[in-house]
């Protein structure tokens, strides 16, 4: 909260970009889906990179959306595939559930109970657990492609009740948004990368060297 603090007008205009750009790539049939599923994990560590600045006593920034983009290609590589991973889980569950398939968004029904909705995003935030944070290791650590995967499922297994309690938060948020028609996700994703963020932080600060042999 402290970090949501010092920014929350940036910080909900961060993610209000990525909402934004994911609904846009919706409205491009077949390959939007695609897409968006490279841009906007990018786009959306410009809220990682905001917890961050604020963490070094600097302030958000909106230049954040784009700042993944300039990241290594390891790096960018490991935000990418953990995105899709957790998209993988997502897609499974609402093709088991509703019979919708998450690759083709026009394609779906026009619309689904509000419980299977909540089930499809529970299925992706438990298969994101042991990635929270591959991001950050990526990013801010530069562990590397296979190290950042490596910490933080080491991090998730050291830490297991931490995770699971900061996976329910995350769940309660995301619903909270959803039931405000989506407008409560403009807090509610920028909590939950700062929540992660701290996390990651704290880690680091009591496990200063990983696997990516960083100090």
């Amino acid at each position: 909260m402290r970090l949501w603090k010092r920014g929350p007008a940036t910080h909900a205009v961060l993610a209000a970009l990525t909402i934004l750009l994911q609904f846009a790539f919706e409205l491009w049939p077949d390959a939007g889906a695609l897409v968006s599923k490279i841009v906007v994990p990018l786009v959306a560590c410009g809220m990682l990179y905001a917890a961050h600045a604020t963490a070094q006593g600097d302030k958000p920034r909106l230049v954040h959306a784009i700042a993944a983009f300039r990241a290594p290609a390891g790096a960018i590589g490991a935000i990418v595939v953990s995105t899709a991973l957790t998209f993988a889980a997502e897609w499974f569950a609402a093709d088991q559930l509703a019979g919708v398939n998450l690759l083709r968004p026009g394609a779906a029904p026009p619309e689904m109970d509000g419980s299977t909705v909540l089930a499809i995003y529970a299925a992706g935030i438990l298969a994101s657990l042991p990635m929270s944070l591959v991001p950050l290791y990526a990013l801010f650590d530069r562990a590397g492609f296979a190290a950042s995967f490596v910490d933080s499922a080491r991090a998730f297994v050291r830490h297991l009740a931490a995770f699971v309690t900061y996976g329910a938060i995350a769940f309660a948020l995301i619903a909270l948004g959803l039931l405000t028609m989506g407008i409560g996700l403009v807090i509610a994703l920028p909590l939950i990368a700062c929540a992660t963020y701290a996390a990651w932080r704290d880690l680091e600060v009591a496990t200063p060297t990983v696997a990516g042999e960083n100090p």
